[in-house]
């Protein structure tokens, strides 16, 4: 069964030599194109086949039957708005440009769930504006999944590389939050389970260093300064507005055991949570509190005099400690 023109054929064999094969057809119903009356493609309307296939429609269609051959590659004059996935947004010359997989608009809106690169913008459009400008038309997509290596084949970054991917940015925003990366994952299926984001570090060779699964951190510059709340990392439970079921909690910390064999206390030290005071040590000498609790209930936090009857071990400085505990609040 064709697809527009295309069959299957004889391997090696020559489909079509116009300008590098720019020029494709399709049937007029597996066009995507923007709405008019009659239904149909018109003739110099900015298209859409399939997923990420991109054009210019030569001419317009009297039938959903009706062969299209479309530009992939050409310059054409083509309405453009001035607008991003954010809003009003100025179109400067050189901008990527992209079309929206549905209305087949034309903005610099680039959320991958609903748009497709179409091409570069040749000419300034004004935000909030639609203009009609010259634009080269490229057939480059950029898919929103993407997947590099596998569980039982890893990519080989190489001995001289440190970061596989790197992102540096810098904002000049002055309210609001402001993310360098921001995921979000909604689970929408019964009996599912996941996170908006998974790290693992595996230690593979003999005499690894130091590794950590994950690690955040917060910084100063030279003369930066903070006025709210700053930590080094963040973990939050939001309750919805109602009762909640199963286990929950801030944030947890855990010790896996992946068999009988394992033997956390042949270790040098091991700890469920590790708290350090860091750094220079006559700085980190004027720390006082290792915890701090806030806005605890009356429940949470009580008088109590009951004899402490048992004991966290713990590690202070080297050196094993207790933590008194009490069976009872009284």
């Amino acid at each position: 069964m064709p697809y527009g023109v295309y069959t299957p054929g004889v391997a090696g064999q020559e489909v079509s030599s116009t300008l590098e094969g720019r020029h494709l057809t399709f049937s007029e119903s597996q066009i995507t194109h923007p709405s008019h009356t009659d239904g149909l493609v018109d003739a110099k309307d900015p298209v859409l086949v399939g997923e990420n296939i991109v054009g210019v429609a030569f001419t317009g269609a009297a039938a959903a039957t009706d062969p299209i051959a479309i530009d992939t590659e050409g310059i054409w004059q083509l309405s453009v708005i001035g607008t991003d996935q954010n809003g009003n947004s100025a179109v400067a010359v050189g901008d990527e440009i992209f079309i929206n997989k549905t209305t087949c608009l034309l903005s610099k809106n680039y959320d991958k769930n609903v748009s497709v690169r179409f091409g570069y913008a040749l000419y300034p459009v004004g935000a909030g504006s639609t203009t009609v400008i010259p634009v080269k038309v490229h057939f480059d997509p950029d898919d929103e999944l993407e997947q590099v290596g596998g569980s039982s084949l890893f990519c080989a970054m190489g001995a001289a590389l440190s970061n596989a991917r790197e992102y540096r940015y810098r904002s000049t925003k002055t309210s609001g939050d402001i993310r360098g990366q921001y995921l979000a994952l909604a689970l929408n299926g019964a009996g599912g389970s996941g996170e908006a984001n998974r790290g693992r570090t595996i230690v593979e060779a003999v005499g690894v260093l130091v590794a950590h699964g994950g690690h955040h951190g917060l910084e100063f510059d030279t003369d930066g300064t903070l006025t709210g709340l700053g930590v080094g990392h963040r973990a939050t439970l939001m309750g919805p507005n109602r009762a909640l079921f199963a286990t929950i909690a801030g944030g947890m910390s855990e010790l896996w055991a992946e068999g009988a064999s394992t033997n956390f206390d042949a270790a040098s030290k091991h700890s469920i949570h590790r708290f350090v005071m860091d750094g220079d040590p006559t700085g980190y000498a004027t720390a006082k509190n290792v915890f701090e609790f806030v806005n605890l209930s009356a429940v949470q936090y009580a008088a109590n005099t009951d004899t402490p009857a048992f004991a966290l071990r713990c590690i202070i400085n080297g050196n094993v400690r207790y933590i008194m505990v009490s069976e009872a609040q009284s």
